[in-house]
């Protein structure tokens, strides 16, 4: 028989064909070791041979190769070596602990001598320290704002995901830690704990009472109650901040209560308990509708903690808070609970929230949410308006507590199919509750799209779109509000600009001077919920402006590439992002002005607290400052200094990051817009020319061009006299800090929505 020719079209059917030689087929394990004297086939077969699995001559090509025209390759040679699993393990956990200890060396405090030991060193761009967590560091992805376990004061970890404020304000920090030097040699300041060092030193910790035990009294009487005229006050002081209708808020209230009338509550009180023989007395179970009041009287006492030192276990309602428990029961038993003890729930939730107590307070809206499933209160089961408007009281609480901390809510939307509150004779007006529902329906979108943690349909799109998506959905929104809940349309332009101003400098009422806000009303609700609205658009696009902060702190480094915020590419949203700052610290001063001893709640107090950061931040990537800018700032400044004096930790911890965050902006701002002073910086006599190491000013590139100069052909700069001051660890640190500052610049703009999606 004539055999075949190997043609072209046959080396392309068989090239095509064949499988790769670089991937090898697994050995047989049914084939037996056999000696190699007794072997039949080569020890090793070539690549082609194996994957074919025919008999390989071993010549080098061997004979098939040959007779077929491949090319003929074998495996490259691997040296094996075998250890018992015991050396093998122990080698482990050697690099493991050498790991760690690199780790923690690349964190040393920048602030201390050589040699000095860090008490609480500052973590790395890339992870919080283990002393912190408990544990193994947690990893951050690069260029990503990310969820992060942070310690408590007690040193107890707790994981908040991206959108929780002490999230963003970690990776802010990180941001400054690593620009750190530039701040300090700009200032000058060469003490042992300059102005800002507290605000770095919290890197990896955010404030929370959780950790501390609410201390609650053994003995006491869920039958007591107040007299009928501090009952009647303290319901009518507590609705007022609950934002409940009341009949006095046009709205109708962004929340419901289902308060009855104090006449109904005394003659509930005023029924005999249950006795058993030999037994004290105990309330039975028809006085378990107490425990509302208990509840709202306990959220009352924290309402009226405004002197100074007045913020301390045993006045913050703890007795109160006792009953409302003893009547409900174990907390932790969900089965003996009713449709009634929902709100009860709700009620110590925001209790537990104005006591800076965010994880109890995520766990009994958790509860609540949990046993309004159990009754099937998500799905109409309730029979009555009144549990329809309770569920989505809960419902807010539960996505607003969800938002603040970067948590998943307890029950999906999908599974959801209770209408909104309607019209209902001898209620409120539902329209306040049904626009905090929708708002809150937006701020899930926030959460699981805008940034990277969901599995919604659209998150595989571009984080520009899915940004440009929840800014619709939020301009949608307020654009639908019905007309008890509209504002006019801007408080900025609306009020006198310096009309607080005036008011402090002249010794006069403000509220004498407020005749251009009298169409705000008196509505503390919609104020509320106005707040809110303007938060969201603040999340929305924080990461965006985060970002451009990062870029212009690296532009100073980067002489022949200035910063310039007008051609940014994302400007028009960064804008929206600071005016939405602006509107909340302008309603935040109208809340405070009309509440009751000048009080803010906790929600209140988050939002002032980081719509100033937002305008701080503007302020460093903007070249124009405003007056009134300057001022809101330190009006929050104020708020939070008054409210430390009371003795809260969470204000002393606000006052304190806005006054170190402020100083380290106003220490980088004149480097970032002013031209003449980074060139004297960068001079050879400038003290930033001091920082930068040799080899970064000769041979660091940026976008492909030399960011300083150019450099000879050996590597050595143009100045060979330059020298890097050596000594302080300050000066040690910079040739990482100007490598890290060259990257910042490269970064894309929306990178801190997602590392993988943008």
């Amino acid at each position: 028989m004539t055999r075949l020719s190997n043609t072209p079209a046959n080396s392309s059917i068989s090239s095509a064909s064949a499988p790769s030689p670089l991937h090898r087929l697994p050995v047989n394990p049914r084939r037996k070791k056999v000696a190699p004297d007794e072997r039949k086939r080569v020890a090793t077969a070539c690549n082609s041979c194996n994957v074919r699995r025919i008999k390989c001559s071993g010549e080098r090509p061997c004979r098939q190769c040959t007779s077929a025209q491949r090319e003929c390759l074998y495996p490259e040679p691997v040296e094996r070596v075998t250890i018992p699993r015991a050396e093998l393990e122990s080698l482990q956990r050697r690099c493991a602990s050498l790991e760690r200890q690199l780790a923690a060396t690349e964190r040393s405090d920048p602030r201390l001598e050589p040699g000095q030991q860090a008490a609480s060193p500052p973590t790395s761009s890339n992870s919080t320290p283990s002393s912190l967590t408990g544990g193994t560091p947690h990893t951050v992805r690069l260029g990503g704002i990310d969820g992060r376990m942070l310690a408590d004061p007690a040193g107890t970890s707790r994981y908040l995901g991206e959108t929780s404020g002490a999230t963003f304000l970690d990776t802010l920090k990180e941001l400054i830690v690593t620009a750190a030097p530039l701040a300090k040699v700009l200032d000058g300041d060469s003490g042992r704990n300059p102005a800002g060092a507290a605000f770095l030193g919290s890197l990896g910790q955010y404030q929370t009472h959780d950790s501390r035990p609410l201390v609650l009294p053994v003995a006491v009487d869920p039958l007591a109650l107040p007299s009928e005229a501090e009952m009647s006050s303290a319901l009518s002081q507590a609705r007022y901040f609950i934002q409940d209708g009341n009949g006095i808020f046009a709205s109708g209230g962004i929340m419901f209560w289902p308060f009855v009338d104090i006449q109904e509550i005394l003659s509930l009180a005023s029924l005999p308990g249950t006795q058993g023989p030999g037994e004290p007395k105990r309330p039975g179970p028809h006085h378990r509708p107490l425990a509302l009041y208990h509840a709202s009287f306990a959220f009352v006492r924290m309402l009226n903690i405004r002197d100074p030192g007045s913020a301390v276990d045993g006045q913050l309602g703890e007795e109160y808070f006792a009953r409302a428990r003893s009547l409900l029961g174990n907390l932790l038993d969900r089965t003996t609970y009713t449709i009634t003890d929902i709100a009860v729930l709700a009620l110590m939730a925001l209790y537990l929230i104005e006591n800076n107590r965010r994880d109890a307070a995520y766990m009994a809206i958790s509860n609540a949410m949990t046993i309004s499933v159990m009754h099937g209160l998500h799905k109409g089961g309730s029979g009555n308006e009144i549990g329809v408007r309770t569920f989505w009281t809960v419902y807010v609480l539960d996505r607003w507590l969800g938002c603040v901390m970067g948590r998943p809510p307890t029950t999906p939307d999908d599974a959801i199919t209770l209408p909104l509150p309607r019209e209902y004779p001898g209620l409120p007006s539902p329209a306040g509750l049904r626009a905090h529902v929708e708002l809150c329906k937006i701020s899930d979108y926030i959460v699981y799209s805008s940034y990277r943690e969901s599995g919604l349909p659209d998150l595989l799109t571009n984080a520009t779109v899915r940004v440009g998506k929840a800014l619709e959905m939020l301009r949608t929104w307020r654009a639908n509000l019905p007309p008890a809940l509209q504002l006019p349309a801007d408080p900025l332009t609306l009020l006198p600009v310096d009309i607080f101003t005036m008011a402090a400098s002249f010794g006069q009422d403000p509220a004498g001077l407020l005749t251009g806000a009298a169409s705000f009303g008196r509505d503390r609700a919609c104020w509320s919920l106005h707040m809110s609205y303007n938060q969201l658009v603040i999340l929305a696009i924080r990461p965006a402006m985060l970002m451009a902060v990062w870029k212009a702190v690296a532009s100073i480094v980067c002489d022949n590439l200035p910063f310039d915020m007008e051609n940014h590419p994302h400007l028009e949203p960064i804008r929206a992002c600071s005016d939405a700052a602006r509107r909340n610290l302008r309603l935040g001063r109208l809340m405070r002005l009309h509440s009751p001893r000048q009080k803010l709640l906790l929600p209140d107090l988050h939002n002032i607290f980081n719509a100033a950061i937002v305008l701080i931040m503007h302020q460093m990537v903007f070249v124009n400052l405003r007056t009134q800018d300057l001022d809101d700032v330190g009006w929050t400044i104020e708020v939070f200094d008054t409210e430390a004096e009371t003795g809260s930790e969470y204000a002393k911890d606000c006052a304190r990051v806005l006054h170190d965050f402020k100083y380290l902006a106003q220490r980088l701002r004149n480097p970032i817009h002013d031209p003449g002073t980074k060139r004297v910086l960068l001079s050879d006599e400038g003290a930033l020319r001091d920082l930068l190491p040799s080899e970064a000013a000769s041979a660091a590139v940026v976008d492909g061009s030399s960011s300083r100069g150019s450099a000879t052909t050996n590597g050595e700069a143009e100045n060979p006299g330059h020298q890097v001051k050596r000594g302080p660890q300050l000066y040690q640190r910079v040739a990482a800090m100007y490598q890290t500052l060259s990257c910042w610049w490269q970064a894309d703009y929306m990178q801190f929505y997602s590392t993988f999606l943008s």
